[in-house]
């Protein structure tokens, strides 16, 4: 999803820095990318419906063999209320059994991988075809879809191009998904990733223009 917010200087700051890491990403992060997109190919042949968004040093394309890889999971559950454990098995299956079974199975080895939230699609359609702006769901999507790097986002388009139409949604949740993005942002464990991105664009000897680490420092506020 385009940045839907292109005058809120925090998506600004956020989706600038991300552009240009991405100019550099590394084996490691096209590898598990693709690992990642094969694995969804093979749980959508069997017939269920799967997309993942990927955060943290994958989304940044600056991963290294150590990196664990955190995403949100896209799924559809039997019914449309929020999932969870209880009411939908599927997180759970593919959360410890179907992702990391695969990726040993296919690839030979595995990474830890944390499921941070999933969505329930079928919740997700009921919330845009009621307008439901203040269901959390369209929120938490928009979000996703703004700042992540998506996988089998084919899935997701129908959605994001609904949302899309309605623009009134945007306003109505641009400043609390601004408060979610600048506390993550402020927050120890983002500055550190930071340091870590930074670290191995020096390790490639990729040198770091003083005006992009300036914007960093403004960024992190520090």
């Amino acid at each position: 999803m385009n940045n839907p917010f292109p005058d809120n200087l925090a998506f600004q700051k956020f989706l600038g820095l991300k552009s240009f890491f991405r100019k550099y990403t590394n084996n490691e992060s096209f590898k598990r990318t693709k690992e990642i997109c094969k694995v969804a190919r093979v749980i959508q042949s069997s017939g269920d419906v799967i997309a993942f968004d990927l955060l943290g040093s994958v989304n940044f394309g600056i991963s290294d063999k150590k990196s664990d890889v955190d995403m949100v999971l896209y799924l559809e559950c039997d019914h449309d209320d929020e999932a969870d454990y209880k009411n939908c098995p599927k997180p759970r299956f593919y959360e410890h059994l179907i992702i990391n079974t695969l990726l040993h199975e296919i690839f030979g080895k595995t990474f830890d991988i944390e499921v941070v939230d999933f969505i329930n699609l079928k919740k997700l359609n009921k919330a845009i075809k009621q307008i439901d702006y203040d269901d959390d769901i369209i929120a938490r999507f928009v979000f996703y879809r703004t700042i992540c790097r998506g996988v089998n986002k084919k899935i997701l388009r129908p959605y994001e191009q609904a949302i899309i139409k309605n623009s009134s949604l945007f306003h109505k949740i641009e400043d609390k998904l601004t408060d979610i993005l600048v506390e993550i942002t402020r927050s120890s464990r983002h500055a550190v990733s930071f340091e870590k991105y930074m670290a191995r664009l020096n390790d490639q000897d990729i040198k770091i223009p003083p005006s992009m680490i300036e914007k960093m420092r403004d960024y992190l506020n520090v």
